[in-house]
């Protein structure tokens, strides 16, 4: 049963009031003074209509309907006022403290009407509410179930791309080079600070940055000695071949851009393009410093692998020239035990057993 308050410091006017809602099938409470009403809506179950006269003792109609608002916010509110209060009672309606006024003396039909459509308007009202509420719950919980596909997705993605730079590593006989690279690529990333979504991508890229050499031959990449003019022009093009090989990856769009500028040089003396300065994004210097630096502490055919301290040292006399200075800056900042071994290394995958493990797992179909 919809319950109703009314107001008033006339009892035959409560009176009236109560018998014709009582007829209509209301529950009806009265009071016959604002305070004694503020009470009733502090203390008792909620009402959905409140009706008020204007002119009281202690405060007007307007105030107390104002307090009744800050106690009863979802309450229907009418001001029941003689035609020459009106004027008065405007600035309440328009400050949302009144939803509607009534002229005394009232037309009974008229007044039952507006009664039930307020009655009813409270029920839409809280059915609103209380569907607004599970729509919050049920965006909450798919936003985490989101969230929890992103991340699996991610983790996926992490491994597949970790997968790919390996193969590559492999063929060139590189060990982890391009897994260390993409680490060390984000570590410096996060000291530039670089936003989350930056971060993400530079890993991406650090980790197939080198993919457009499934392109150059064999006899190039693993070469024992210097390359000639002709053989280096043919592998100064894998930027390119991976940025086209990527455009088939649509996750991969923005890497793709990094994997295609990262020899690119400061001074404008790299490749494909010759940007220079401000032309590179931050990003794709950190990953070129990165990948360079990875390079330089690993062996190669033609040279041994450089100490930590000699390495750091040739990447700081490329300082404008080779690399960004600030990314530079940047590097030197980081201790060398961090910059050595770079936050989740454990990300790179160790070989779930030798070869004669696995063969004898498979035998016995356990793999």
């Amino acid at each position: 049963m919809d319950r109703l308050l009314f107001v008033d410091d006339e009892q035959y006017v409560l009176n009236a009031l109560k018998r014709t809602f009582e007829l209509e099938g209301f529950e009806v409470v009265t009071a016959s003074r604002p305070a004694e009403a503020l009470e009733l809506l502090r203390t008792e179950k909620p009402f959905q209509v409140i009706g008020s006269d204007y002119r009281m003792p202690e405060m007007n109609g307007a105030e107390f309907l104002q307090h009744a608002r800050e106690i009863s916010p979802h309450s229907y509110r009418l001001l029941i006022s003689a035609v020459e209060e009106f004027s008065i009672a405007v600035e309440a309606v328009n400050r949302g403290e009144i939803h509607r006024l009534i002229p005394k003396p009232w037309d009974r039909d008229e007044l039952i009407q507006l009664v039930r459509s307020a009655a009813e308007d409270y029920h839409l009202r809280a059915r609103y509410q209380e569907m607004a509420a599970l729509l919050q719950q049920k965006n909450a919980a798919l936003e985490a179930a989101n969230r929890d596909l992103e991340a699996r997705v991610s983790e996926s993605t992490a491994g597949l791309l970790i997968a790919l730079g390996s193969a590559l590593d492999e063929r060139r006989a590189r060990g982890a080079h391009s897994a260390l690279a993409a680490l060390r690529a984000r570590r410096l990333g996060a000291e530039l600070g670089l936003s989350s979504r930056e971060l993400v991508v530079l890993e991406q890229a650090g980790l197939v940055h080198d993919i457009g050499l499934v392109t150059v031959p064999d006899a190039i990449l693993q070469k024992p000695g210097p390359l000639t003019p002709e053989e280096w022009e043919r592998v100064k093009t894998h930027p390119y071949e991976g940025y086209r090989i990527l455009a088939q990856v649509p996750f991969l769009r923005e890497a793709r851009k990094m994997v295609l500028l990262h020899h690119e040089r400061w001074d404008g003396t790299g490749y494909p393009f010759g940007l220079q300065g401000e032309q590179l994004p931050r990003a794709v210097s950190a990953l070129a410093l990165a990948e360079s630096y990875s390079a330089l502490r690993e062996p190669r055919a033609y040279r041994a692998a450089r100490e930590e301290a000699a390495a750091r040292e040739e990447i700081s006399r490329a300082s404008g020239s080779r690399f960004d200075p600030v990314v530079v800056d940047a590097f030197q900042s980081i201790p060398a035990a961090a910059w050595e071994r770079p936050p989740d290394l454990s990300r790179v995958a160790e070989p779930e057993g030798n070869f004669e493990e696995l063969r004898r797992r498979a035998l016995a179909r356990e793999l």
